[in-house]
């Protein structure tokens, strides 16, 4: 997420801010300065952010310095009132736990300027709000001598403003849209689709399924999620559709649009292809198809089919002679009949 800068939002807290600061450096003799003193952010969950401190040895001789990380409290107008006891750390809500600095010391060279290092890591379930995180600089011979300095306020440091904001917080992840390859019935809940929401907000999609056919045309139309389900934070919901009526025999195309965010419309995208196979209509064509191929083989029998008698042979031509005929030959002569 980008940083920005929100000077002329909190100019009255800032011009305190600086008050107190300068104040502070003042009774600590002011040995070495810390700048920028205040840092705003505006940020998302997951977000990584990485910034820098720029110190400067204002004395003459060596100084030795430990960084500290202190939670303050502030009033409307952006004004210190205090800093906040250390307590067991949620990171969910807890800033300190989201910055990443050296707690090694740091010497600096009379009249050196050096540049800190540090990181903001945002908590994957950081709860929305306004934090206030003090990181100060103290000038002592150990670690907790100047812890105690910057939590009593009597060191030098940068004020760091961090906002999560509750709508950049929404976020959907499509799983899966899947629809039967084949579908047979309309009537049955044949589409299907899981979102996840990693965020911390619940969220009520919208969007709608749109229905192509082969040729790429616009054939029907149907919105999903009109009960007004919710998909909770960190959690998934299933939703179930049927196949509109309007598709008729053949091949389609679903496009799936799913829509979430009040204040940053967001959406997601899938597609699947499948098949419309009514059964009504697959068993008209199957019977269709079945009596032609009945008319054809009767067809055929009859028309190549030979009448036998039964055991595999067939007629053969006889010729029988009664009387005179010419001479040929003869299965029978009838006229041999007396001679006997």
């Amino acid at each position: 997420m980008t940083k920005f800068f929100t000077a002329h939002l909190f100019l009255a807290g800032i011009i305190a801010t600086i008050g107190f600061m300068l104040t502070t450096q003042a009774a600590f003799a002011a040995n070495h300065l810390v700048t920028p003193l205040v840092l705003n952010f505006e940020l998302e969950k997951r977000d990584i952010v990485n910034e820098y401190i720029t110190l400067t040895n204002t004395s003459d001789r060596l100084v030795r310095l430990y960084a500290s990380v202190n939670n303050v409290a502030m009033d409307g107008n952006g004004v210190v009132e205090s800093f906040e006891q250390k307590v067991a750390a949620d990171r969910t809500s807890t800033a300190t736990t989201w910055i990443e600095i050296s707690r090694q010391r740091i010497q600096l060279a009379p009249g050196e300027v050096k540049e800190i290092p540090f990181t903001i890591r945002m908590n994957p379930q950081t709860v929305p709000g306004d934090y206030n995180v003090f990181i100060g600089f103290a000038e002592a011979s150990n670690r907790p001598g100047a812890e105690a300095q910057v939590a009593n306020g009597s060191a030098p440091g940068t004020i760091v403003h961090i906002s999560v904001d509750q709508t950049q917080n929404q976020f959907l992840r499509l799983e899966q849209f899947m629809i039967d390859k084949f579908v047979t019935a309309t009537a049955n809940e044949t589409i299907s689709f899981t979102l996840t929401n990693p965020g911390g907000v619940d969220i009520v999609p919208s969007g709608e399924v749109i229905f192509y056919d082969n040729n790429g045309v616009e054939i029907d139309a149907l919105p999903i999620n009109t009960e007004q389900s919710t998909v909770p934070s960190d959690g998934e919901t299933s939703f179930l559709m049927d196949v509109p009526e309007a598709l008729t025999l053949g091949k389609y195309k679903a496009f799936l649009s799913v829509e979430y965010g009040e204040h940053l419309t967001a959406s997601v995208h899938d597609t699947a292809f499948f098949y419309i196979l009514p059964l009504k209509q697959l068993m008209i064509i199957f019977c269709i198809i079945l009596l032609i191929a009945i008319l054809i083989a009767l067809y055929v029998h009859r028309r190549y089919d030979y009448a036998d008698d039964g055991d595999g042979s067939e007629n053969v031509v006889m010729y029988v002679r009664d009387g005179k005929s010419d001479d040929q030959h003869h299965d029978i002569d009838l006229s041999k009949k007396d001679e006997k």
